[in-house]
């Protein structure tokens, strides 16, 4: 990934609305099973030998090692066929967008791109099957980040980075047995939602406010909050002349995940949505802002900007779900 804190608050484009004999107006665009999970998996007698996880603690340092030597290389040439060997997915799509808009960034964050860093303070979640893992650390000793490994076809059956989250403060601590990390059912109610509803509540919030599955989630912490206003003002710079809606589209790579807490299930999902700017009067015509001309740069009636994210929540077994981090880039534009 391109190494910068991601903002939870997807970023604002900037976008001019051009009217025939008129100055321009600059606008600113930005099933559940019914089965329950239980409080913890249950406990099986130990026999024989421990059992052993997807990989070892030692191979997980390496493949973290590893991540962090390649992602370093690309980011000093923005090379994004380097990153397409550690990174998948959404993940990848967000780091190579990034290397695309590289025009379009500030110069310190074009300095800060080439920047080395280093993962400390490491800790893993290595559940006993399965083709991924979770690790836990500090970059440069400054951001906590939550990121998820993946060996499988959709990563070309290597080890790959395919979610990375930066929650502002430590997230709950999943729970293991023999060194091991206990996962949990993705289609198995935990409290209110079920793991893998988790995408479309939070891509609800976008595009409904909150009305439809967004209700089951809590709608009172800061990043939930965050979504919220990004949807009430979505149209605020356009005015009466346009119009700026968010709808949910299949996120590049569309697995969850899901670690068991003492207390529910930290889950991490994919996110994905469109977002359609559309003039209301014949004549007009929207030319995209820095980033969106990357991709697009004709002024056109409609401009129709996709995005790729991923998102940790917490399904508490008693009370609503937490959104504790989420991250978005646009990816395309047209």
């Amino acid at each position: 990934m391109i190494h910068t804190l991601f903002a939870s608050r997807r970023p604002t484009l900037g976008v001019a609305l051009l009217l025939t004999g008129v100055s321009a107006v600059t606008l600113s665009g930005c099933a559940s099973d019914n089965k329950t999970a239980q409080d913890s998996p249950a406990s099986a007698p130990r026999t024989g030998a421990p059992p052993q996880g997807v990989v070892t603690r030692a191979e997980a340092d390496k493949i973290l090692d590893h991540y962090q030597e390649v992602n370093n290389k690309a980011n000093r040439s923005r090379d994004a066929s380097v990153l397409a060997t550690v990174e998948a997915g959404q993940l990848y799509a967000r780091s190579k967008a990034g290397y695309e808009q590289f025009s379009t960034r500030s110069a310190k964050g074009k300095k800060a791109l080439g920047e080395p860093f280093y993962y400390t303070k490491r800790s893993f979640y290595i559940p006993p099957k399965g083709d991924w893992f979770a690790a836990q650390a500090f970059t440069t000793g400054k951001n906590r980040t939550f990121m998820i490994f993946e060996k499988s076809a959709d990563t070309d059956d290597s080890w790959k980075k395919v979610a990375s989250l930066f929650p502002q403060k430590a997230l709950p601590e999943p729970k293991t047995q023999d060194g091991l990390a206990a996962t949990a059912d993705a289609e198995a109610t935990v409290g209110q939602l079920a793991p893998g509803g988790v995408t479309e509540a939070v891509e609800d919030l976008f595009a409904s406010g909150g009305t439809k599955e967004g209700k089951k989630l809590s709608q009172s912490n800061k990043n939930a909050k965050s979504i919220l206003a990004t949807h009430k003002e979505r149209g605020d710079s356009l005015g009466p002349q346009a119009t700026v809606n968010f709808f949910p589209i299949t996120p590049l790579h569309q697995k969850t995940y899901t670690l068991t807490t003492s207390s529910g299930v930290l889950v991490i999902a994919p996110l994905a949505h469109k977002q359609e700017s559309l003039v209301k009067t014949p004549g007009l015509q929207i030319t995209p802002g820095k980033s969106e001309a990357v991709y697009n740069r004709t002024p056109r009636s409609v401009v129709v900007d996709s995005f790729q994210g991923e998102t940790v929540v917490h399904l508490p077994l008693q009370g609503k779900p937490e959104i504790l981090d989420y991250g978005y880039a646009m990816v395309d534009s047209r």
